[in-house]
């Protein structure tokens, strides 16, 4: 597991493009008291780490306000990678949507966990799951979409990524 703190202007700039996101059609309907912040500063602190340690050829950019669904948050060495995070230290699970797992494929799941208990806050960069590994696990519904339920002690030690 790797750790990473998080900036304040990581946070401000995530709070910013929540904001700007809820503005649009796709961003209208997201669930009050969610903190999709969270979610944010993990995928790009993780990029962030994954560029300085891997030949990233598309880096992530965040929520995309244009309205048009992304098919990854970047790409390493031709390979489509997702971050997923769990954006409360007490969370156990990483929880992707069946819809995107299914229907639009990722090459390589990798796993976040926000921790707001510390200061500064950490995202703890977890593991690794090949796509094809999440659609082993049960599918569950809360709220919302239904999603494939993975214990984040499930995902392979992120030292273990290796692009060839």
């Amino acid at each position: 597991m790797i750790e990473i703190s998080v900036t304040e202007e990581n946070i401000k700039l995530a709070k910013q493009q929540i904001s700007d996101f809820e503005k649009t059609d796709a961003g209208s309907w997201r669930y009050t008291n969610v903190e999709a912040w969270r979610g944010i500063v993990c995928e790009m602190v993780v990029s962030t780490w994954l560029s300085d340690n891997f030949e990233v050829s598309t880096p992530a950019k965040g929520l995309d306000t244009s309205g048009i669904v992304d098919d990854y948050d970047l790409i390493i060495k031709g390979r489509k990678i997702e971050i997923k995070s769990a954006t409360k230290n007490y969370f156990s699970y990483i929880m992707p949507k069946v819809d995107d797992v299914d229907n639009h494929p990722k090459d390589i799941y990798i796993a976040a966990k926000y921790n707001e208990t510390v200061e500064p806050n950490k995202v703890y960069l977890i593991g690794f799951m090949s796509g094809e590994d999440i659609k082993k696990y049960p599918k569950d519904q809360n709220k919302g979409a239904p999603y494939y339920r993975i214990p984040i002690k499930d995902f392979k030690d992120i030292g273990e990524l290796r692009f060839i």
